[in-house]
């Protein structure tokens, strides 16, 4: 027998569970984007999607990036293309610190911020550098399908605590925290999506802001904001003061990305807080760092003044596409919705009304063309789901299919008011 049929026949029989993490073992097989679509539904017509939190094609600074690319290539030296190391290429982070300053008035600088794989990665360094199994993560309720797959990958706890129009509900934080105490778990981390939430497209209050650093500080609790979409935010719109800004970087660590600013496939993100919180996340990389040739790209690009530029013309562009489907949600889909339109980001979140089951809703409009994720996919609990809800993102569909989703939406709601859920069974 070959070296091959032996290694066969002792490997392809074995339970390789056996040797998997605990993590590993915990986690079912997916991705942080399963929506729990039906897959024996196919769409009538051809589908529109409006389903994950991608920038519009047609704008993107293709040349742009390009002629950035090159000029980082151009140079005498190798430096673009060896290793970079952990914390990332200086002169981006310095070009992030001086965003910031300006920007938010901040005062921080290169030394404030560590480059990641987009922000999903921040989140995981995060994770590896506070959590240990069995250690709590409060999140709100709902929140981003992939941070809590993050946080249930290194074994955490996870409870949560509601959000309303004004962001997460302050005045019932403590008392989950004290129950979580009693329980004989410890908090480590308060995740927060405090700017142009994800699902819920709302922003929270500057007095709930200053309420969740007191407490968090009280706590001795790390207070993590995904700012994903933070810049997003619609012309004229005067957004509270960021919690990294408010606090100082004192107890909070917050996470931001070039993947919703330009495009996902950058892969390129950051982690921003106390370098003594750097630090900790230093010792628990092993990846050798990101891109070095994307770090230089990117330097270039913000340094010439063109991402700023993109930042403005995006503003506009996905105020146009929010309004664009508010508008159509209010013809096709009353009296079956409510919702409140976002001043920023890329998500509306839909209420059902008259009872209308989600899933339900979700499979008569796939296969009416319409692809969007329930509501359930983003509570960590599914006990803990209180109304019907539908997320909708608009800021990868084309402006002129946003009107016809609307259509579709309220076909799917008719034809499950009227009974007609054969789809959905």
């Amino acid at each position: 027998m070959s070296i091959t049929g032996e290694l066969e026949a002792i490997w392809s029989d074995f339970d390789l569970d056996e040797l998997a993490s605990e993590g590993a073992k915990f986690l079912s097989r997916g991705s942080s984007t399963d929506w729990g679509l039906p897959a024996d539904i196919e769409p009538k017509v051809p589908p529109i999607t409006l389903g994950g939190g991608i920038p519009d094609p047609g704008s993107l600074p293709r040349q742009q990036l390009l002629e950035s690319m090159g000029r980082t290539i151009n140079v005498p030296t190798d430096e673009p293309l060896r290793y970079g190391g952990g914390v990332g290429y200086e002169d981006l982070r310095h070009e992030l610190a001086k965003r910031f300053n300006r920007e938010r008035g901040a005062k921080v600088t290169a030394e404030h911020f560590l480059m990641t794989n987009g922000s999903a990665g921040a989140i995981d360094l995060v994770c590896s550098a506070y959590l240990s199994p069995g250690d709590t993560v409060i999140t709100e309720r709902p929140t981003f399908s992939g941070s809590v797959r993050t946080f249930k990958g290194h074994q955490a706890n996870i409870v949560t605590v509601p959000i309303d129009d004004n962001g997460m509900c302050t005045d019932q934080l403590e008392d989950v925290i004290d129950k979580v105490k009693k329980d004989g778990s410890r908090v480590k981390i308060i995740y927060t999506i405090a700017t142009f939430h994800n699902p819920a497209g709302i922003s929270m209050s500057q007095d709930r802001r200053e309420e969740l650093l007191r407490i968090a500080a009280k706590h001795q609790i790390l207070v993590v904001d995904d700012e994903a979409y933070s810049e997003l935010y619609f012309p004229s719109t005067q957004l509270p003061t960021d919690l990294s800004t408010l606090s100082g970087c004192h107890g909070v660590i917050s996470v931001g990305t070039f993947s919703k600013i330009i495009a996902t496939g950058l892969r390129v993100g950051w982690i921003h807080g106390d370098p003594r919180v750097l630090d900790h996340v230093l010792r628990m990389r092993f990846d050798m760092g990101n891109s070095p040739l994307l770090h230089h790209m990117l330097t270039d690009f913000m340094s010439s003044g063109q991402l700023d530029e993109h930042i403005i013309s995006m503003r506009s562009i996905y105020q146009e596409k929010c309004s664009a489907l508010a508008r159509g949600l209010r013809d096709y889909c009353e009296p079956y919705l409510t919702f409140k339109e976002p001043l920023g980001g890329f998500f509306m979140w839909i209420n059902l009304q008259q009872g209308l089951d989600p899933k339900s809703v979700q499979a008569a409009a796939v296969e009416e063309g319409l692809i969007a994720p329930a509501g359930h996919a983003f509570f960590p609990h599914q006990e803990e789901m209180s109304s019907g809800n539908i997320r909708l993102a608009y800021s990868w569909a084309q402006k002129d299919d946003l009107e016809e989703a609307a259509k579709r939406l309220g076909r799917a709601c008719e034809r499950v008011a009227a009974g007609d859920i054969s789809t959905a069974s």
